[in-house]
């Protein structure tokens, strides 16, 4: 570029320009061999591979290091580093991206459905704290290798000072303990404010929530603006977490009020008017009990036993199976009971695709069966799930360019 006449300034910004714009520094820019056949990832490709599914981030020097030497290519070698970044905090990285994928809440802080001025104290701070509030537990039960189910009926999850006052009851009495073990610890070399700091907390069962159900991010991510929605969060438990596609609603459906002051009727009668028409029914059957159980939390997920209008909760409420359920507790008993081959088919279907970054095809259903196999053998502890993955021909090997 000099040489064609350019100054050094115009002739760096062409350069650079250049990188930026090369697929290989924009992406994960892997060399596809030639010819019609499968072959194996080259060795740098593959630790590159596993450390984008498990820390959404470059290797590390030890993973490089087993590359360079080809010890990836051995079944077991490839485990043990799975199981060794496993470990590392950065696997908070995947479990951040995957869930709040998988679960759609990723997007929550950039479009929450929420109309704060109705909801005082529904602040940034607040809903940062229900942002990080899933990842933070299912970073938990990895690490800990937990079984997978603990996601639906968990007795634990993470909170910090605000969430832990949004929650109240029990789970913020507990929070307090450990703030006050914490401070003894290091009221003499910390200037972190105790209440920025996250703790482990028990006893979400007893005080009415569990596992991802009572978490205040799905409850208000599934809420209508001023109210809660009893559709949106039967409808992301049934389709999102349990897999089952239903098609679109009718164009003429009315919409239920915006806000509960609106209405005369309670949402729980107003749903009952809403399905009288069978077009409705049909899919309505499915979630709207699902959804009704969790009329126990208001739109931004605090508990309460009361509407906007003074009227009394109800959250009992006939599930998709013709029982009754009650609150979270009926919701997790009834998924664990009747549908949990359904969630593990979801979740093991969203896994799979997730780390390979691709969708899933026909040729995947052999995997993915045996990853079904493999959590239950191993009582659906995620370790199980991530070696099945890792060591599969999905995940080590490519198809040629023809």
């Amino acid at each position: 570029l000099r040489s064609q006449g350019q100054g050094v300034e115009d002739s760096l910004r062409g350069v650079l320009t250049a990188v930026l714009m090369s697929p290989q520094f924009s992406y994960r820019y892997t060399e596809v061999a030639a010819g019609p056949g499968v072959h194996r990832l080259p060795q740098d490709a593959l630790a590159t591979r596993l450390s984008y599914f498990l820390w959404s981030s470059l290797p590390d020097e030890e993973l490089l290091k087993a590359a360079r030497a080809g010890r990836l290519d051995d079944a077991a070698q490839l485990a043990a580093q799975t199981r060794r970044m496993l470990k590392d905090d950065r696997v908070a990285a995947f479990a951040r991206e995957f869930f709040g994928q998988w679960l759609r809440y990723r997007d929550y802080l950039v479009k929450d459905p929420i109309i704060a001025e109705v909801f005082p104290g529904y602040t940034d701070e607040l809903r940062q704290g229900m942002f990080e509030e899933p990842a933070r537990l299912a970073t938990y039960l990895i690490q800990e290798d937990r079984p997978i189910t603990e996601l639906l009926s968990s007795d634990t999850t993470f909170v910090n000072g605000v969430l832990a006052k949004h929650y109240g009851g029990g789970i913020e009495q507990r929070y307090r303990e450990q703030v006050g073990q914490w401070q003894s610890k290091h009221k003499r070399s910390s200037d972190v404010k105790p209440e920025s700091v996250w703790h482990r907390v028990d006893g979400l069962r007893e005080a009415g929530r569990g596992g991802l159900f009572g978490m205040g991010v799905v409850l208000t991510a599934n809420s209508a603006g001023e109210r809660t929605s009893p559709v949106k969060r039967g409808f992301w438990t049934v389709h999102h977490l349990l897999g089952q596609h239903f098609p679109p609603p009718p164009a003429d459906v009315p919409e239920l009020p915006a806000s509960e002051k609106e209405s005369k009727l309670s949402l729980r009668e107003l749903l009952a008017e809403h399905v009288e028409n069978p077009k409705c029914a049909m899919c309505h059957v499915h979630f709207d009990g699902l959804g009704l159980v969790l009329e126990g939390f208001d739109a931004i997920g605090r508990a309460r036993t009361k509407d906007f209008n003074g009227r009394p909760i109800d959250v009992e409420a006939k599930l998709p199976n013709g029982e009754s359920g009650r609150g979270i507790s009926g919701l997790i008993e009834y998924v664990e009971s009747h549908r949990r081959k359904d969630f593990v088919r979801t979740l093991c279907r969203k896994f799979l695709g997730y780390a390979l970054g691709r969708s899933v095809v026909l040729s995947d259903q052999p995997l993915l069966r045996e990853m079904e196999v493999a959590l239950e053998a191993d009582g659906f502890r995620f370790s199980a799930l991530f070696e099945t993955v890792v060591k599969s021909p999905q995940f080590r090997q490519h198809r040629g360019q023809d």
